[in-house]
Parts: structure tokens; C-alpha cells; sequence
């Protein structure tokens, strides 16, 4: 079937229309006509998958990556940069318009990314097995098709070199990948590197870990600190298990962040994109003023709060992993920042608890992809607090929490970060006054 491409989709994929009805069709770009082969039909819509690119986009390359399409994490590596942005900038706005009637006037210009490869900070990759040797890979989306990766060119070149590592090492001990039905393998390979220091995870079934092993790792150029996690659940979404075992003498993994020294536990969340996340904290610290409350939910290790600790006289944060929160104060008083304090805590609940008991200047929340849910909503909405500034990588859920947020606030700004270069994800931060 011959489709001319109108546009993109939130998932990089291109969008067509036959006979009224859109068409998303993978592999296509803004101005292509493909030649593309139907996969779904739907009642509003159909998917398809590009066969032949009749007219192609001058900002068509070829993909960096030789697994691109097995492992289809990085769905816009065919498009050149300048394409990339201007997808994800006009898929910000098309949602915002669509959920919220958010002009696209109030959009500013998206803030490029300097580093378009090796800009990720961490990875998380599961083990599998190839032929007789453990290897590390990705599972192809809504499959268990593994697919072994020898080189991520969005990784950090040091990950990338500490993964191959621990590989060989691990090779070394004939360790195996994780099985199900006798609960023990290695699972996952986690893997976080800020400064020059990295910090490692061993995701596994109920293995003991040689020690000779374990000392090999802990002699890899920059590894400082080492977990074993023990994860025997199935069917679970979550990483990382419910026991977390310290293989190493350091535990946390230190860096600075805006002049504040911050400890990471292997749990505790931080932007993948190092550079582009110190735009973003810069870029909250100029929109936020000067208050006397602040309050910061999903929290994680306290960074936002931290880069705005001289913006309010007292900052409250709020984080339901509990090794974040254990960080994020720990960080508070090894830098003598008495005015902060972080609650482990359900952010809509503890919210509304403090709204009432005190007057907040100002809300941060950076929620995760699902975005606010409709519990933090209400609470909003009850609540007197002034501005919100809200950090998203989702808009299509930032533009339907807009849409109910505009009830009692109006959107000032939203401005977009390219975070995450070679895949149709966006952040940006928007801010929102109480009308």
C-alpha cells in the first residue's frame, strides 16, 4: 500500500492516512511516500511497517547502529539531528494542543543536546545466553526474541567498556543467564557512571557470588562501588529485587551536583543525560524566584531541591523510594543544608497533609512517564499553592494533566529538552501560575 507521510507519531513512527483513517507505519518519516505493508487494523486507526521508500526525506541517514531495528530503543536514529528535534518539538506541541488547548506560542525552542551519542550516564541491560556464553542484550518490544548487544553507541563509552569487563570476567566463572524454574542465573547488569566513578549491580537469582569475582570487578578501572540484588519474582516491571546485597566497601556512589555533594544508592533515580540535566536544573532555578516554601514531589535523591536550596527558606521534599530519601538526607546534612528536609511518602497524600497545615509558595514535580495521577490532581486543585513547575517526559500526560490543571492554573511556558538523542522521548519543564 502506497501512504504519504503527513507527520510523525509519539513513538517516532510516521503517520499516513488512508481513506480518512490514520495510519501509523514504523520506519517512515515526515514527507516520505512508502511503499508499507498493513499489520493492524483498528476501528480508529491501522499500524504498518515500511517495505520500500519511494520518496525518500533529505534528512534520511543511515542508522549508526546494526541492531537498530532488532532492538528499536532508538527509533529515530534513520533521521538526521535537525529532523530529530523538530519531530520532537512539534509532537510536544500537537499533544499540548490536542489534551489542553495549549497554544504552541507558549512552546519555546527545544534546548539541543551537545552530545548526540555516548550521553548516557547508566544503563540497565538484561543478560542472556549465546550458545554457551553469558552475554548482555535487549528483549525485543512485547517478546521474549533476545537480541545480544556487543556495542550501544548511545552508552557512555567508559559503561560500555566496563560492561565487556565484567562480561569476560563473569565468562570466566561459567556463570549463566537467569533460570526461572531453579531461581538462579545473573539477570540484569546494572550500571551507573557520574565523574569518573561508576557504580555496578549484578541482578541475579538466589547465586552466591565468588569472592575472587567479585575482587576481579572491583579491580575494572572506575568501578568503586558494587550490589548483588537478588530478584526471583515473575512477571514483574521492577529491576531490581527486594534484597540488596553490598559486595563492596564503598556503597554510594558520590558526586557534585551544582556545588552540593549527593550520595546514589542503586535504587535512587537520576537524569541518564548528565549535561543536558544540569540545562534542566538551570533552567528550574531561573523560573523559580525567590519563596518561602517549596515543596518537591518525586523528589528522588533531592536534585531539583538541592539546585534551588538558596530560592526558599524552607524546602520539603516528598519520594516514596525509601533509598532515595535515605540519600537525599543523608546529602542534606553532610552539607549542612538544615533548611531541607525529604519524607518517604505518597506524594498526593503528603501533600495534601502539608497544604493544609502550610501555605507553599511553589510545587516541583517530576512524575514519572504515567505522569500525575488522579489523586495529586485533586490535591492540586484544593490546595493554595501559587506555581507549579512541572518536569515531564511524556506529552501525552502532560497535556491531559494540563488540561485538568488549567481549571485553577495558567500555563505561563513550556520549554523542551532534547534528553534523550535518537529516540522520540522529550522532556520539558513547564511553569503555572494559580489564576
Amino acid at each position: 500500500m502506497k501512504i504519504e507521510i503527513k507527520k510523525s507519531g509519539i513513538n517516532g513512527e510516521g503517520i499516513g492516512y488512508v481513506d480518512r483513517q490514520p495510519v501509523f507505519v514504523e520506519g517512515a518519516l515526515p514527507s516520505e511516500t512508502v511503499e508499507a505493508e498493513i499489520i493492524e487494523k483498528n476501528k480508529t486507526y491501522m499500524t504498518a511497517k515500511t517495505r520500500q521508500i519511494i520518496h525518500k526525506s533529505k534528512h534520511r541517514c543511515t542508522p549508526k547502529c546494526h541492531i537498530y531495528k532488532q532492538c528499536k530503543a532508538c527509533s529515530l536514529m534513520i533521521a538526521d539531528y535537525e529532523l530529530q528535534c523538530q519531530m520532537k518539538e512539534e509532537n510536544l506541541k500537537q499533544s499540548l494542543m490536542k489534551y489542553a488547548s495549549v497554544s504552541s506560542s507558549l512552546v519555546r525552542p527545544i534546548i539541543k543536546s551537545d552530545q548526540i551519542f555516548h550521553y548516557r550516564n547508566a544503563c540497565k541491560i538484561p543478560f542472556g545466553m549465546e550458545g554457551k556464553k553469558l552475554v548482555t542484550g535487549m528483549f525485543q518490544p512485547n517478546s521474549n526474541y533476545f537480541t545480544p548487544i556487543e556495542e550501544c553507541i548511545v552508552h557512555d563509552k567508559q559503561i560500555e567498556r566496563i560492561r565487556k569487563e565484567i562480561l569476560i570476567i563473569l565468562n570466566d566463572y561459567h556463570y549463566k543467564a537467569y533460570d526461572s524454574s531453579v531461581k538462579k542465573g545473573f539477570r540484569t547488569l546494572a550500571i551507573r557512571l557520574l565523574g569518573n566513578h561508576a557504580q555496578v549491580t549484578l541482578v541475579t537469582g538466589e547465586d552466591v557470588i565468588d569472592e575472587e569475582c567479585v575482587q576481579r570487578i572491583l579491580k575494572i578501572p572506575s568501578v568503586i562501588s558494587l550490589w548483588q540484588s537478588i530478584h526471583t519474582q515473575k512477571k514483574t516491571v521492577e529491576i531490581f529485587g527486594n534484597k540488596m546485597i553490598p559486595l563492596s566497601e564503598k556503597r554510594f556512589l558520590d558526586f557534585d551536583l551544582k556545588g552540593v555533594h549527593v550520595k546514589l544508592s542503586p535504587r535512587s533515580f537520576f537524569q541518564l543525560n548528565t549535561q543536558q540535566a544540569n540545562r534542566l536544573y538551570d533552567i528550574v532555578k531561573e523560573e523559580a524566584g525567590q519563596v518561602n516554601l517549596l515543596v518537591e514531589a518525586y523528589s528522588g535523591i533531592g536534585g531539583i531541591s538541592f539546585t534551588l536550596r538558596d530560592n526558599a527558606k524552607e524546602i520539603i521534599g516528598i519520594e516514596s523510594v525509601k533509598d532515595a530519601v535515605v540519600n537525599a538526607n543523608m546529602s542534606a546534612k553532610e552539607n549542612r543544608l538544615d533548611h531541607m528536609h525529604f519524607i518517604c511518602d505518597d506524594a498526593a497524600y503528603k501533600l495534601e497533609y502539608l497544604s493544609k497545615h502550610k501555605e507553599i509558595d511553589m510545587l516541583v514535580v517530576d512524575p514519572p512517564r504515567s505522569g500525575l495521577d488522579e489523586n495529586m490532581l485533586n490535591v492540586i486543585l484544593r490546595s493554595r499553592i501559587k506555581k507549579i513547575i512541572y518536569i515531564s517526559c511524556n506529552p501525552a500526560t502532560l497535556g491531559k494533566n494540563l488540561a485538568v490543571l488549567k481549571k485553577k492554573y495558567q500555563v505561563n511556558k513550556v520549554i523542551p529538552l532534547d534528553m534523550f538523542p535518537q529516540t522520540a522521548w522529550i522532556e520539558s519543564v513547564t511553569v503555572l501560575t494559580r489564576k
